[in-house]
């Protein structure tokens, strides 16, 4: 079974300005913030929206507003007396609306004013057309199809515009009609590029799959187009805004499936559908491809994989330094970083149910097996640690410590207007936290060892700063990734990444020149600091390897899932396995 994905997913250029704007507005306002109507035609991103605190605008009586509340304009727009009712309201007012939906509503306004009559082609009621009748001034109306357009009265001059959402393929049979209605009329076709994608992905799929799957809301016109579109081209299509809406049978008997969404649809949204189809495609297929596959699956979201990579990379490190630790050090690793993550795991369940649907379902489904796997490795990794060292016990200790302090709430109010209840909500907290974690275990146990596995002389203080930045950038640029892979550019649940701090593209950049000062600093490690380490040199190509993967992320599209980890996880058994295997000859 296959999914073909559309080209052209996640949020169009509109949407992510609107959920950017509501999302930095929630987070720094010292007062209430409100919506003027539902802000995109999504009710799972609204529900996400509310649960940051946005308020509904019309459920309030405006005298009793306070006076530094925010009102947020939809991203469909309003009409020009509806918005000059919200500026006199005293509120502090941000205008979401789409750009190209705004220049749409000036050239209606524009058009107006030379005395012309507006027919807009469009959904009667739509907030969008509301928006565009408003602009006209009592000189607009709404046709729907052709005939319409005949039966309008005369005009000395008129305009023809479309809602941004309406149907490309429609658009030539309403500008003929317009032209014999009213020779001379002016038509400006407004519909959306990224409409225009999303249809010709439709069309295309239609065409590839044996049925489609359009992901987005139940009131949104563009999502219903795509579904109408699927119909039309004779694919058996359905339309749905979550996995449960997918019947348990759909993929019986079907060796493709197209997925598409529409330009209100985030990123998760889509990937828990997306899980629920791969899920249903290989629910009956026993080969040898679909047993890796959820094996690979299991040993990926068990946290059992990155568990095997700490322990490969950690022994590694401390090989290519020349020492010579006992196999101890790696299931002191393996533990230590399965349970750490494990835990992060549970902790983090709630976003995961958002951010990756495939673990969320993953820890639901198998709680009672993976608590009990995860109290154990816990167990074994502070035994592991005693067995090293009292010193290393304590360090151990101390860094689980760290991890429950990380999610505990935070006592000091002034943090509860910027929403950090707890550590874990600072900006970049979890890659920082993370990274440290690793290293500080990794480095500092070779030296407090008993006896120390790396010893204490000048040499040993070099190897040791080696294998501290080794560790550090290597994870910093890890976790960067994926929280990279898990926003592109959705803004998800209003975490601090460094995506909703910096933006896509700065924030692409940043992690760019991140991963260049890592190879660079691994490259003087080699050749000044520890110029003796036997495998030092075979460090370098990790930072190329992140370098790749994060040139071929897309935010346009990316369902995430275990792959993903299985990817970017994979350069530490990598990297260990290599320098295992070198130090044998």
């Amino acid at each position: 079974m296959r999914i073909k994905l559309a080209k052209h997913m996640g949020y169009c250029f509109g949407v992510r300005r609107a959920m950017d704007l509501t999302f930095t507005r929630l987070e720094r306002s010292q007062g209430p913030v409100y919506s003027h109507g539902p802000l995109i035609h999504n009710q799972q991103a609204l529900d996400l929206l509310k649960s940051k605190g946005l308020l509904d605008w019309s459920a309030v009586d405006v005298s009793e507003v306070p006076k530094n509340s925010t009102v947020i304009i939809r991203a469909h727009g309003l009409p020009p007396d509806a918005e000059a009712e919200l500026r006199a309201a005293g509120v502090d007012v941000v205008d979401a609306t789409c750009p190209r939906v705004a220049a749409v509503q000036r050239l209606v306004a524009q058009e107006v004013e030379r005395g012309a009559d507006i027919i807009i082609w469009g959904s009667a009621g739509h907030p969008e057309v509301d928006g565009l009748m408003g602009y006209a001034a009592g000189r607009g109306h709404v046709v729907a199809n052709p005939a319409d357009i005949a039966a309008l009265p005369d005009f000395p001059r008129a305009l023809l515009v479309a809602q941004t959402t309406q149907e490309k393929e429609g658009w030539s049979a309403m500008a003929e009609a317009a032209q014999r209605r009213f020779p001379g009329a002016k038509m400006v076709n407004t519909i959306c590029q990224a409409t225009v994608d999303r249809q010709a992905d439709a069309r295309r799929l239609a065409q590839e799959s044996e049925a489609l799957v359009v992901v987005g809301g139940k009131n949104s016109g563009n999502t219903k187009r795509l579904f109408e579109i699927g119909l039309a081209a004779g694919a058996p299509t359905i339309s749905v805004e979550g996995p449960d809406e997918i019947a348990h049978d759909f993929m019986d008997g079907r060796a493709s499936v197209g997925l598409l969404a529409g330009a209100s649809t985030p990123l998760w949204q889509i990937r828990s559908v997306h899980q629920r189809l791969d899920e249903l495609g290989r629910r009956s297929d026993r080969s040898l491809g679909v047993f890796l596959h959820r094996f690979l699956r299991a040993l990926v979201l068990s946290n059992i994989y990155i568990g095997l990579g700490a322990g490969c990379l950690g022994l590694a490190l401390a090989r290519a330094m020349g020492v010579s630790p006992p196999f101890l050090l790696f299931s002191l690793f393996f533990f230590f970083v399965q349970s750490m993550h494990l835990l992060n795991a549970f902790v983090e369940r709630g976003s995961a149910r958002n951010n990756d649907p495939d673990r969320s379902v993953f820890m639901s489904k198998y709680k009672k097996m993976l608590v009990p796997c995860g109290l154990f490795s816990f167990a074994m990794a502070l035994v592991g640690a005693a067995e090293a060292g009292l010193a290393v016990f304590l360090l151990a200790a101390f860094l689980y410590l760290c991890r429950v302090a990380y999610a505990l709430p935070v006592p000091l109010k002034c943090f509860e207007r910027r929403q950090i209840r707890a550590v874990k909500d600072l900006p970049l907290a979890k890659p920082l936290a993370v990274s440290l974690g690793w290293a500080t275990l990794l480095a500092f146990c070779l030296p407090l060892s008993s006896p120390p596995w790396l010893p204490w002389s000048l040499e040993g203080a070099k190897a040791l700063a080696v294998v501290f930045i080794c560790v550090f950038l290597n994870l910093l640029c890890r976790t960067l990734l994926t929280d990279f892979e898990d926003s592109l550019g959705d803004r998800l649940f209003g975490t601090k990444t460094s995506v909703t701090l910096l933006g896509f593209e700065k924030a692409k950049k940043f992690l760019m020149i991140l991963i260049f000062l890592w190879g660079a600093c691994l490259i003087l490690c080699w050749a000044f600091i520890v110029p003796k380490a036997p495998l030092l040199w075979l460090l370098p190509p990790g930072p190329i390897f992140n370098a790749v993967i994060l040139r071929r992320l897309s935010d346009s599209i990316g369902v995430g899932g275990y792959r993903f980890d299985l990817m970017i996880d994979g350069q530490f058994l990598l990297t260990g396995l290599s320098i295992l295997t070198w130090s044998r000859f």
